[in-house]
């Protein structure tokens, strides 16, 4: 009797089924609710992703280290850690020109715990695409007497931070050119340039160099390839023009004349070639542009000092290496709005010239008159207006111009020196190792930036 009344009572049969209904109910409402807490948590994660990916996307010439820093910097200034979801450390990831950051977050659940759910895990991402421009960039670096030792060492390892910054972590970059004129009292072209037959430099006007080299080491190639500077206006333009009576003719050999006294061609060996023989003063050879990191830090590596200062045949030569005509024609056109052009002009000294016994540079000796006079002072003085001449020219052809004088306290040379720069901020004092650095640092950052945006 009791079981008939068990069985007919529907109270709780009912009762029971809300009960095992109300399990799936409250998981689903508590779902609804979980939910909603992680998207908001996505979209926060994803808000800090951008903002951390935009300063990273335009942060150009920072180390890997570096660009993880200010990834986490921006990072955890929009997602404290205080708000709900705990994020794992975001991870970056950079290829080519794209960047890409992720991170995972955390959300605890409240009424999900009733099926065993405590956490809901969410992930995001974003992904920044930098537009890259191009950029050709010359260094034309002092490599007079005055930079031997600790001065030269300064430079180079300055140098070799530029080339880290705009280089970055590529080896070959797509989109970057870089060039290297190390000069003295004359620029070193190279003997194996491509000039075509037309522009293959005159035969040296003193035969008995090609006697004594026959005679003293039968080998070729005893000229390393320092030229003169072409005559006037011609030494400070880029013109190619060959013809004399239209343009500044071929340029000639460099050769420092034997004297037994000054300049004893016969101690000439392969050893000694910026100190004595033909090639003294000569520079290394200048580095046309490249995109190849290790070629420009070779040559960086092989600069010597020796010799005496002109600072426009070392502009000149950095504009005709940057320069679209010929000689050479690897620069890009001065049009090319994809592309920026900049020359970076560092010297320790002001430009110098003398008669005294045994000087010699591009412009032959001050007794020659090259300069329109024989006088010292004047002829310095020349130098000083053809350097300004080389600068106003590049500058019309819209390529940037940054100077650096290196522990160079003269008020007269720092002044010709700010004038030649495009402008006040493109001028860099360096009166200490330090400073050069700073100066090379802040250029190619400057640069760099140019080249990648957001």
């Amino acid at each position: 009797m009791a079981l008939i009344r068990f069985a007919s009572n529907r109270q709780g049969v009912i009762g029971l089924i809300f009960a095992l209904a109300l399990i799936p109910l409250l998981a689903a409402g508590g779902a609804a609710v979980d939910l909603s807490r992680a998207y908001l948590v996505k979209q926060r994660l994803g808000a800090a992703l951008d903002a951390a990916g935009l300063a990273v996307g335009t942060a150009s010439g920072a180390t890997e280290a570096e660009l993880n820093s200010l990834m986490l910097d921006y990072f955890n200034a929009n997602y404290p850690a205080s708000e709900i979801g705990a994020p794992a450390t975001p991870s970056i990831s950079i290829k080519d020109s794209e960047i890409t950051i992720t991170a995972t977050a955390d959300v605890d659940t409240t009424l999900m715990r009733i099926v065993n759910i405590d956490k809901i895990t969410v992930a995001a991402s974003t992904t920044i695409i930098r537009e890259t421009t191009g950029l050709e960039v010359v260094l034309v670096l002092d490599n007079t007497g005055s930079m031997r030792g600790s001065k030269l060492r300064s430079l180079k390892e300055a140098s070799r931070t530029f080339v880290d910054i705009v280089f970055g972590n590529e080896t070959e970059p797509e989109f970057l050119k870089v060039g290297i004129v190390p000069f003295t009292g004359a620029v070193n072209v190279g003997t194996n340039i491509n000039f075509g037959d037309t522009y293959t430099t005159n035969n040296p006007p003193d035969n008995s160099f090609l006697a004594f080299q026959a005679f003293v080491n039968p080998k070729p190639g005893k000229w390393r390839g320092c030229v003169k500077a072409r005559v006037t206006p011609f030494d400070t333009t880029d013109d190619s023009q060959l013809e004399p009576n239209v343009g500044g003719g071929k340029w000639e050999r460099y050769l420092f004349p034997d004297n037994f006294f000054a300049n004893p061609w016969r101690f000439l060996n392969a050893f000694n070639f910026p100190f004595v023989g033909p090639n003294k003063f000569c520079p290394v050879e200048l580095l046309p542009l490249t995109n190849n990191k290790q070629e420009v830090l070779n040559k960086i590596g092989e600069m010597i000092a020796n010799g005496v200062t002109h600072i426009n045949l070392g502009a000149v030569w950095g504009w005709r290496v940057i320069s679209p005509s010929e000689p050479y024609t690897a620069g890009v056109a001065y049009d090319n709005d994809k592309y920026n052009k900049a020359i970076i002009i560092m010297t320790d000294g002001s430009n110098f010239i003398s008669n005294a016994f045994g000087q010699y540079s591009g412009y032959g000796r001050l007794a020659e008159g090259k300069l329109g006079t024989t006088n010292r002072f004047r002829a310095q003085n020349e130098l000083d207006n053809r350097l300004t001449d080389v600068c106003t020219k590049i500058k019309a052809k819209g390529v940037l111009v940054y100077t650096i004088v290196f522990q160079l306290f003269s008020r007269s040379i720092q002044n010709l020196m700010r004038n030649c720069a495009t402008d006040n901020g493109k001028f860099y004092n360096s009166p200490s190792g330090a400073d050069l650095e700073s100066a090379f640092r802040a250029i190619g950052s400057e640069l760099s930036n140019l080249r990648i945006g957001r």
